[in-house]
Order: structure tokens, then sequence, then C-alpha cells
């Protein structure tokens, strides 16, 4: 009898939600917003999408359509707004930017899978979904300026072992497990059976424990390579949407002070100091005597430093343009190695666009190499660097309060991904030591009671990533998946009508 009212209960509960549209949008809504930033467990995102696919099976229409619509753009924009801070012109700014891009590319995909699955049937709606997610993911982190921002993988930043698939296939490994489980979901709901899906269901649970096995196993060897002591600086800077005078009293002595930490960071026994991003501000006819200044610290204290600050454009020069946001690499000889400008500035932020080649930097310690902040949210960066040789990365970043770790976790699936160890100092945020596994080694936020200088001891040495060989092959196949599935949704469209017609015609 327990039993019995026990499958009566659930029968009664799932009827509920499958007969009322806001029913499915509201639960919808919240998973959106436990599922990321602030304030969120990973474990909601794996049923993230299961509302919204379950809505778009039952139903149909503009009206409806439109209120799935309102629903996506309002759930992410108010998930990144948790993370919004001053500055609030930047991250609220970035909050609404993100959330119309992830709410429009949910729409899209929830949209195309609906159709799908009424023409070509459950099983192949199955496979439909994890390939219309990882095929928008990649275009919109290799194609658009917006990175990987709301994939499933930076939904898991706490999640080590399943983060190690990473290695095998990239970030999207990550989402095609996480998307698979929700369609599954999905289908063994509509269908009302566990019995029913029992194949799929081990098939999936057989897959998933290989995964946390092999990372589990992954995360219990010993990191490879020379152990460098590595430091991140961090400063406190309040850019405005006017820069103050590079000469400014107040800014030379902030700049001076900066000078001072690095010194301290040598004497700590750091053997390079990596600045945050824009640490300072250099007027373009001073930058000479600074970096010379700065050439002559290193060789003193034979330290290698990479110097992360602005330069702003004069008023009078046209250029597309407001400063040039870069990083001057100079080596324990006081020689300058490496001159690099930010390759993918946020949309919006003003700065030149970086386009010369990724490079390494050999040392006796291995193949360094860098980054700035926003440009480690596209996987082709640490791609490319993974297979010119880089044994290790720094990051010179930039953040605001209440995003505090979250941009700063998201590197970590680079260094899984290209197998090399990553340093990233956060102004505004915290900064952190990742070895090539993600582990974390150090950490220290721009908050609080601390001299924010961070002292990492960091294994420099490049492991094998199935990844940096076979790339984005996931995406290729999932790309195919999505044709075929197209394909077989169109030929069953045109069979139904014509079959229609000939029954029309007949009688």
């Amino acid at each position: 009898m327990k039993n019995k009212d026990q499958s009566n209960s659930y029968l009664h509960l799932r009827n509920l939600l499958l007969t009322r549209r806001s029913s499915l949008l509201i639960i919808g809504f919240l998973l959106i917003l436990l599922s990321n930033m602030r304030g969120s467990a990973g474990l909601f995102a794996w049923f993230m999408p299961v509302p919204f696919l379950i809505y778009v099976v039952l139903y149909h229409g503009v009206k409806n359509h439109l209120w799935l619509l309102l629903s996506l753009l309002l759930g992410f924009i108010l998930t990144f707004m948790k993370a919004a801070s001053e500055p609030f012109y930047a991250s609220i700014g970035f909050s609404i930017m993100i959330g119309i891009v992830l709410g429009l590319r949910y729409y899209l995909a929830f949209l195309i899978w609906g159709y799908i699955r009424k023409w070509a049937g459950d099983l192949i709606s199955l496979i439909a979904f994890p390939a219309i997610i990882l095929s928008l993911e990649y275009i919109q982190a290799f194609y658009t300026p917006f990175g990987d921002w709301g994939s499933f993988a930076n939904t898991q930043l706490y999640n080590l072992p399943l983060l190690q698939t990473a290695s095998l296939f990239g970030f999207l490994g990550i989402s095609a497990i996480m998307t698979w489980a929700a369609v599954l979901c999905t289908s063994i709901i509509l269908k009302g059976s566990f019995v029913r899906s029992g194949l799929r269901l081990s098939i999936f649970v057989l897959v998933l424990t290989a995964l946390y096995v092999y990372g589990d196993l992954r995360m219990n060897k010993v990191p490879e390579g020379k152990h460098i002591t590595a430091a991140a600086i961090m400063v406190d800077n309040d850019f405005t949407d006017v820069f103050p005078d590079p000469d400014d009293p107040e800014v030379v002595q902030a700049r001076n002070a900066l000078v001072e930490k690095t010194r301290i960071a040598a004497n700590r026994g750091a053997s390079i100091v990596v600045w945050g991003e824009g640490s300072t501000l250099i007027a373009e006819k001073s930058e000479g005597l600074f970096l010379e200044e700065l050439s002559t610290v290193a060789k003193s204290h034979d330290i290698a430093i990479v110097a992360a600050y602005a330069v702003p454009v004069p008023k009078d020069e046209k250029e597309d343009y407001n400063f040039i946001n870069k990083f001057t690499w100079i080596n324990n000889n006081g020689e300058i190695v490496e001159t690099y400008l930010k390759h993918h500035p946020v949309p919006g932020e003003g700065s030149e666009k970086g386009v010369k080649p990724l490079k390494v930097i050999h040392t006796e310690y291995g193949n360094l190499t860098g980054a700035i902040c926003y440009d480690y949210d596209f996987p082709q960066m640490a791609l490319t660097q993974a297979r010119i040789g880089a044994d290790m990365v720094v990051v010179p970043g930039m953040d605001w309060r209440n995003m505090l770790m979250q941009h700063t976790l998201m590197a970590r699936i680079r260094a899984i991904e290209g197998g090399f160890s990553v340093l990233r100092s956060a102004n505004e945020a915290t900064s952190m030591g990742f070895n090539n596994y993600g582990q974390i080694y150090a950490a220290m936020p721009d908050f609080g009671n601390n001299d924010k200088i961070l002292i990492a001891s960091l294994p420099v040495g490049k492991i094998y990533t199935l990844y940096s060989s076979i790339g984005n092959l996931i995406a290729y196949v999932a790309i195919a998946a999505l044709i075929f599935s197209l394909f077989i949704m169109v030929r069953n469209c045109r069979r139904s009508k014509n079959t229609n017609t000939k029954t029309t015609q007949d009688i």
C-alpha cells in the first residue's frame, strides 16, 4: 500500500508539473539562478535544462515561446547580477551583456531541440541536445567576443575530478556529459518510467563513473617539472571611464609602492613577479624610463618581472581605442623579452587589440608564456600555448569584489586542458596558483588584512593531454551529429506532409 501511495504521489506531482506552464518556467528560472555565480551549487546545473526541455515539448506557439525567452533572459541576467559590485558601470554592464547572449543562446537551443524531438523522435533527441549545446558553446568560445562564459563546464569549477575531463576533450567534454544527463532525465520524465530507459541510463552511469575514476586517478599523480617560486602582486586601482593623469602625484606614489612590493617579493625568494592587470598607468613618453627602472630591479634582484600596466592614448590621436592594455616581460638579466597586448579586450573595454602570435620564453625552469585576464576565457589561447610547448602560463587579471574567485577558477580549466601550471594575479579579486592538474597551490584575495603579495611554488613542466593533440574534435563530432539530426527532422517532416497531402487527395 505504501509503494502504491508513493507511486500515486509521484504521478500527481508529475502531472501537476507537466500541465502547468508557469510551474515549468518558475522551476527552470530558479535552477538558472542556483546553477552559476554567487550563491549557487553546481549540482543544479545538471538539471537546469530539464524544465525548459519539457516545456518546448508540451507548449508551442508564439506566446509560449515568448514566455520561454523572457524567463531565460531574466534568469541569466539576474544570475550574473549576483556578482555585481563596484565598479557598477562595468559589472552591471557585463552582467546584462552576458545574460542577454546566454538567454538567446539557450532559447535557440531549446527551440531547435523541440523541433528535432517532434519530427525525429526521442532517440535522436538524446543525441541532438548535447550536439546543439556543444555546437553553440564552441561557436561562442572560438568565434565571438564572449568566450566560454555561460558554458556548462564553468558551473563545475569546484568539481575537480570531473574537470579532468577537459584534459581529454577540453571544456566541451564536461558540457557534453552534463547535457547528456539533462536530456536523459527529460526523456525519463516524459516517458514516466525508469524501466523503459534502463539501457540508456546504464550506459550513461558507466560513462560518468569512468570519467570520475579517470579524474581521481589523474589527480593522484605527482605534477611534473621543476618548481618555481612565483609571486602575484595585487593593487587597489579605481578605474573609471576617465583615466587619471599618469604623472599625478598619487599615481606616481602608487607606482613606486608597486615597485617596492616587487622588491619585497624578490626578497621573499620569488624568481618571477607578476602584477595584476592594469596595475598602474604610464604615459607613453615616460614608459621607456619606467622600464629601465624595472630592468635595474630585475637584474639587481635576479628576478623576472611581468609588469602589467595601461598606457593611455592621447585624445588628439584618432584611434579606435582609448588605451593600450599590456604587459612587459623583463627577464632576470634585465632584458625585455616580450611586450604583450591583450588579445581579447572585453567588449566595450576600449583597449587596443593585440595581434602578435603567441610565443614562449625560454628560462632555466622551462618554457613560460602569458595572457591577460579575459584572454583566458578563450580556449584557443591555452590550446595554442600548449602546442607551442608552454610549461607555465602567467595571467595578469582584474575583476571586481563580488566576482571574488569565479573568474580566477575558470583559469584552472585552461591549466587542465593545456597540462601546464597557471598563475593568475588578479586585482580586485583572488589571485591563485594552479598546478598542471588544476589543483590550487596558493590563493590570496585582494581584500582583508594582507600585504597583497601571494607567493606560490608551482611546477614548471608540461604534461601530455589528449586535448592538446586532438583539439576540438568533440565539437566537430557534435556539429556532424547536429547536421544528421536536422536531416532526419527535415526528412520525416517532408514525409509526413507528403503523406497528409496524399491522404487528402485520396479523400
